[in-house]
């Protein structure tokens, strides 16, 4: 088994009170691996932030031994150092290298940790990105981590009462917010696919698995998975559709594409 160390930083003043600490690590352990032999084991793990945004986890910090740091306003708009202070902590571990850190996990939605990010990933480490979805999708975010994870879907949904009506008037009530905006985000990843495949050779055929590598560069919040389509093929099945892309099996028979005939003279 091979073993990858990771530590973890939590900007409490920056995240939703109702994050559940729980899905998120289980989320890390299960499915960030590099090859079914690799452990992921967190070796350290802060949080920061005020008392009051302490309260809000505290008791979540203290089940996963968080070491927990008060940093209390310092100036009279309630700047508090977090971000420096997670920051040179995260440095520190470079300059030490005891333990070595494979993995930096960030869990914040304030665009101050690119700083540090950025340079972790100047020595080389893998840095992850837990934020907001409303800004994951920034560039400046996009362009200073390996991966970006929703902070959304670490937060069980509450339980409401649903309004009186019948069955009709309740799904239109509660899904037409959630369609319009998984329709956006189809169109979203719809575009980012086939600028990817413009960025191909126009009479090269391409390893799927290769056109996921390029999609993923550029998707690092995984819009895919919260889409419709939910999966690379089902975008791809619908691009073919429309005349975008064809599809065929290699002599190995892996599968390929390649922007259509009629598409690349458009």
């Amino acid at each position: 088994m091979h073993r990858k160390n990771n530590a973890i930083y939590i900007d409490l003043e920056n995240i939703p009170s109702g994050l559940d600490l729980k899905m998120l690590f289980e989320e890390l352990t299960l499915k960030h691996n590099d090859s079914p032999e690799e452990e992921n084991i967190f070796v350290i793990k802060m949080a920061c932030g005020n008392s009051k945004a302490i309260k809000k986890l505290e008791k979540q910090l203290a089940e996963y031994n968080f070491t927990i740091r008060d940093t209390p306003s310092i100036t009279t708009n309630y700047k508090n150092r977090a971000d420096l202070i997670i920051s040179l902590e995260a440095l520190e571990t470079i300059i030490i290298n005891t333990p070595v850190i494979d993995r930096y996990v960030f869990i914040t939605s304030d665009s101050d940790f690119t700083v540090i990010m950025e340079a972790l990933r100047k020595y080389g480490k893998e840095v992850y990105l837990v934020t907001k979805e409303a800004v994951s999708d920034k560039p400046i975010f996009n362009n200073c981590c390996d991966e970006i994870l929703i902070i959304e879907s670490f937060m069980p949904k509450p339980k409401t009462e649903e309004p009186k009506g019948t069955q009709k008037e309740k799904v239109k009530k509660v899904e037409k917010p959630d369609s319009e905006h998984t329709k956006k985000i189809d169109l979203q990843v719809e575009d980012l696919m086939r600028k990817v495949i413009d960025s191909f050779d126009p009479d090269a055929w391409q390893l799927v698995s290769y056109v996921g590598v390029k999609f993923h560069q550029m998707d690092k919040s995984r819009m895919i998975e919260r889409s419709s389509y939910r999966s690379l093929g089902n975008l791809l099945s619908k691009l073919e559709q429309d005349k975008f892309i064809e599809r065929k099996l290699n002599e190995k028979g892996h599968p390929e594409i390649r922007k259509a005939a009629q598409a690349a003279h458009a």
